[in-house]
């Protein structure tokens, strides 16, 4: 029976959530949604991906831009999340898109902090504010707050 516990808790404490967050602005015109890695050798606390997306574009032509980790152009610390605009990536090159009224080309970065720690969960499906900084090229900052962030979980 204790051989049975062990093997039990194990299984439970190496499983791994997919988890992370699918923000919309507030006139929603614009989906942001990261997830982290899922692998516990990745560690399942770091973004793996960011996609920022326009819902009110046809189905096919919605995404805007994708960072990804294996890039190097997303990092995150926590339920911060920062992806860096680098062009000579297909995925996100499309410079002429527009994101909170600047065209991507102009950016150099695209921050979303979430009202969220690990210390404190929150169960699925609970909407948290979330605030998105887009950091031009030339130094201007453009601030988009009140995002309703809902959290993403599932194992």
């Amino acid at each position: 029976m204790k051989n049975f516990v062990v093997v039990l808790m194990g299984l439970v404490a190496s499983s791994a959530y997919a988890d992370g967050f699918v923000c919309q602005t507030p006139q929603g015109d614009l989906n942001v949604k990261v997830y982290n890695h899922v692998r516990p050798e990745d560690g399942t606390r770091n973004a793996s991906v960011m996609v920022l997306s326009d819902p009110r574009v046809e189905a096919g032509r919605k995404t805007i831009a994708r960072f990804t980790d294996i890039n190097e152009t997303l990092m995150s610390k926590g339920a911060r999340y920062q992806a860096d605009v680098d062009l000579r990536f297909s995925d996100s090159s499309r410079k002429g898109e527009l994101i909170g009224g600047t065209k991507l080309g102009a950016l150099k970065s695209i921050e979303l902090e979430v009202d969220f720690t690990y210390s404190a969960p929150v169960a699925r499906d609970t909407v948290l504010p979330g605030n998105l900084t887009l950091v031009k090229r030339n130094g201007e900052v453009i601030e988009i707050e009140d995002l309703d962030c809902t959290r993403y979980l599932k194992q």
